[in-house]
């Protein structure tokens, strides 16, 4: 199965056009500068908001506020009428995100903030699959266990300091876990992993849901192809790293797929691979200047410095609108609402990518790009940095409960 759908994606992939038909309208430079004034207000004003921290009586008033301000901010930016935030809170996802910190600090009290959030990113989108399958928006057990799986296992692999024999042999064992046997975990890294993987089989019986955990192994085996990715520079065509992208984002999503209803028809198997595809290259871009420090090897590392990333950025744009194009199930209107959403979202992420590395990217492309953008690529930079230096751990996990409150989105007008 991994081979047909790895192969179907890679043809439309080498048959999407390089040349790009912009559609999105100008912003002027007198808009993106009023947008960036705007977002400098909010930031000074959710600060100051959220360190009056109220007492009890008024903590429900003082909640409305902060949402209201974070509402607002979106709406005023995007110019959209509907709220992509009311979207999400309404659909549950803010209950799901406290669930899962609450869950978290059981599981791992001293786990970093930033390692919650990337567990989080893996929660919404197996959420936004609990929305294509009008399945009620919740944490399981298996959503929750898949989600922290890659926190710990990702980061080992990703981290320098270890050794490429200890990656494999820890593989080794994690891919007997993923199996059912037992191998006796080393560290408390790997006790964590362990009990993740049995949380999943008792939500999945192995014998009903054989299909759940081929797609464990699935994603595990593409994890130990990645590692061929790393501590080495390889031009083009020496080793496949098209492939190996391919397989490893589409078998993670694919993997979402299974974990939240079991069982998946071929359509939608083909849905998730592609959208964990398109997700991978969108996240491998963001990484491009530290995969290139690193010697990892991806897409955009492999040919970093020697040509301009122009051409294969317009081949990831029309390819994902090819995919939205030619896909034809998750049909309901709240399920097309959020395809559109997911769509322009990853535009969104490849433009802020794109604003991270100018350097290399062609002028003419640069200016292109960012004409369509709502604020100067200059201003993409200091805002991150900005946000993070005003708003500490502890702001953050009081937002997304604020946020969790999913009648804020209702009672507010």
């Amino acid at each position: 199965m991994i081979k047909e759908l790895k192969d179907k994606y890679l043809e439309l992939w080498w048959n999407t056009e390089t040349d790009l038909h912009m559609t999105n309208n100008k912003v002027s430079f007198i808009k993106k500068l009023a947008n960036e004034r705007k977002i400098e207000g909010f930031r000074k004003e959710l600060f100051k908001t959220l360190k009056k921290y109220p007492s009890k009586h008024e903590e429900e008033i003082w909640r409305k506020d902060v949402f209201k301000k974070i509402k607002d901010m979106e709406v005023n930016i995007l110019n959209s009428e509907e709220s992509i935030i009311d979207f999400f809170t309404n659909s549950g996802y803010g209950n799901v995100t406290e669930d899962f910190i609450d869950e978290v600090k059981v599981f791992d009290p001293k786990m970093d903030v930033y390692d919650i959030f990337q567990a989080i990113r893996n929660v919404w989108i197996m959420n936004s699959i609990q929305i294509l399958f009008d399945m009620e928006v919740k944490l399981t057990p298996s959503i929750f266990s898949y989600s922290m799986l890659y926190p710990y296992s990702d980061n080992y692999l990703d981290d320098d300091g270890v050794s490429n024999k200890d990656k494999i042999e820890f593989n080794k064992r994690f891919r007997e876990w993923l199996l059912g046997r037992e191998a006796k975990p080393l560290n408390f890294n790997e006790e964590q992993i362990c009990k993740l993987v049995k949380r999943i089989e008792e939500d999945f019986k192995r014998d009903t849901y054989k299909e759940v955990f081929q797609s464990l192994l699935i994603i595990h085996s593409a994890q130990e192809k990645s590692l061929i990715q790393q501590r080495e520079k390889t031009l083009p065509y020496e080793k496949d790293i098209i492939g190996i992208t391919f397989e490893k984002g589409g078998a993670s999503v694919l993997a979402d797929g299974y974990l939240v209803k079991g069982n998946l028809e071929k359509e939608e198997a083909e849905f998730m691979f592609c959208y964990g595809v398109f997700l991978q290259i969108i996240d491998d871009l963001q990484d491009i200047e530290e995969d290139y420090n690193n010697k990892h090897m991806t897409i955009f590392s492999q040919i970093d410095g020697k040509y301009p990333l122009d051409r294969i950025i317009n081949k990831l744009i029309n390819f994902i609108d090819e995919f939205f194009r030619r896909e034809i199930i998750f049909t309901s209107g709240k399920s097309e609402k959020l395809k559109k959403i997911i769509q322009n979202c990853s535009k969104i992420m490849i433009f802020e990518a794109i604003s991270k590395n100018k350097k290399r990217f062609t002028r003419e492309y640069i200016k292109l790009v960012e004409s369509r953008s709502i604020v100067r690529f200059s201003y993409f930079k200091k805002i991150k940095k900005r946000f993070q230096k005003t708003f500490s751990e502890e702001d953050i996990i009081r937002i997304c409960n604020i946020l969790s409150n999913s009648e804020l989105g209702i009672n507010i007008k």
